[in-house]
């Protein structure tokens, strides 16, 4: 990548039939949740599963999601009279078995292979844990182009990820990350130079000649190595 200032929406807006990964980072309540919800309701196509770890990640009414047991190892068989559904799993947090639930979890949207599937994890480092990843987790991050799976995750900190959720990003949004070893993470896992990186984070979030400001974000993407800086969700793809 070139040592220049990032370009400015409009963006490339996303392809929901090539299968990919989304990735959402900073900190509570710089935009990061917001940004998965919309991408979430607004994706055509493919059977859609919140993987709710806490409980509050909420897709919408109107959506009417379906809420799975606990238990459930896969998707109800898709019925083609009723067209790609919306299902909702949400875990218990005291099971002694919690981990390899939320692992378990993943393969909802991994098999059958052939079923066009979107995860959204609002949180994802309790899904994708730095260098604990389950047997389901590594799978989606290596080979969901072979299960026709996308996944939007989202988190606070990239330092309590799995590097591969950032190295294996189709796209990473950016809002509000302040600590040095956090932007780290991502420009050594982007291939961005950490000082520009930096330098267009504190821009974005200070805004630069109206570019910018709260809940403006940066973003990557991967297929053209190449940053944006993008106004607040919701917005309008061109």
């Amino acid at each position: 990548m070139t040592e220049t200032s990032p370009k400015t929406y409009p963006w490339p807006p996303i392809d929901p039939t090539a299968n990919q990964i989304i990735l959402a980072v900073g900190k509570k309540g710089s935009g990061k949740s917001v940004a998965g919800r919309t991408m979430f309701r607004s994706w055509p196509g493919s059977d859609r599963v919140v993987l709710d770890v806490t409980g509050d990640a909420d897709p919408g009414a109107d959506l009417a999601p379906i809420t799975l047991p606990r238990e459930v190892g896969s998707l109800p068989k898709f019925d083609p009279d009723r067209g790609p559904q919306v299902y909702r799993w949400i875990p218990d947090t005291r099971s002694p078995t919690y981990r390899d639930d939320l692992d378990r979890a993943i393969g909802l949207g991994l098999f059958p292979r052939d079923r066009p599937t979107l995860i959204w994890i609002d949180e994802a480092g309790e899904v994708f844990p730095a260098n604990r990843v389950g047997p389901h987790g590594r799978t989606a991050l290596h080979q969901s182009r072979h299960h026709q799976l996308s996944m939007i995750l989202c988190c606070p900190r990239p330092m309590g990820i799995d590097p591969l959720c950032i190295s294996q990003a189709d796209r990473v949004l950016m809002y509000d990350v302040p600590h040095p070893s956090d932007r780290e993470r991502i420009a050594a896992n982007i291939g961005v130079p950490p000082r520009l990186l930096s330098a267009e984070l504190d821009a974005t979030r200070k805004g630069r000649g109206g570019r910018g400001g709260p809940f403006w974000y940066l973003m990557y993407v991967a297929a053209e190595d190449q940053l944006y800086r993008c106004p607040p969700l919701p917005h309008k793809e061109s």
